[in-house]
């Protein structure tokens, strides 16, 4: 689900040379989240494999639980990742939000906006002097990743500046309709980082 930035922060240095997986199974399962870029429905699970450099680190799930949560005074669905532990996530319309965790505020921000065209840009969210910027690349009517095909994808720019408009963090996540987040690309520190899923079993 995805989450880039929020995952992006945690990637450590240390690699395994394991073999880089492709996708095992999508398992939509007839669910009623088919036309949400963020299935919500409790106990649906994502697997995602994450690489540095070209080469596997690791595998974790994503599970959506059976609860939701209020932060500053909005109602969010609570996911928990095997990464970044407890995420929080809500819809409202064609605008996706998540919670900046790591914020001491718990700064929202607007991550999707399906409404947007191909070309636009919105600030997602400002958290004390850094900023969250976001554009609609691409909508992609069907997307092949490892085989599988995807409907109605979303290619989102995403990038993290500072007060000087340095660009600190930056990347490329597909969101495809019915499923989440796909793939995510980016470099930290000088090195690439990828995060692509690798099973997805929807309720």
């Amino acid at each position: 689900m995805k989450y880039f930035f929020l995952v992006i922060c945690t990637c450590s240095i240390l690699i395994s040379c394991n073999k880089k997986k492709t996708i095992e199974s999508v398992n939509t399962n007839n669910s009623k989240d088919s036309l949400t870029y963020q299935p919500k429905v409790p106990g649906s699970k994502w697997t995602y494999q994450r690489s540095l450099n070209g080469v596997i680190h690791s595998t974790y799930n994503v599970t959506r639980l059976d609860y939701d949560s209020t932060i500053n005074g909005k109602a969010y669905r609570v996911f928990n990742s095997e990464v970044e532990g407890h995420q929080y996530f809500r819809q409202d319309g064609n605008k996706y939000y998540i919670v900046l965790t790591a914020a001491a505020n718990m700064t929202e921000t607007n991550l999707i906006d399906a409404d947007k065209n191909i070309g636009d840009t919105w600030v997602g969210a400002v958290n004390g002097t850094d900023t969250y910027e976001y554009t609609m690349v691409d909508k992609i009517p069907v997307y092949n990743l490892d085989g599988f095909t995807f409907k109605n994808v979303l290619k989102i720019h995403s990038k993290r500046k500072d007060q000087n408009n340095n660009v600190t963090l930056e990347g490329d996540t597909w969101y495809a309709q019915g499923v989440g987040q796909i793939l995510s690309t980016g470099t930290i520190v000088g090195q690439s980082v990828e995060i692509k899923v690798i099973t997805v079993d929807l309720k």
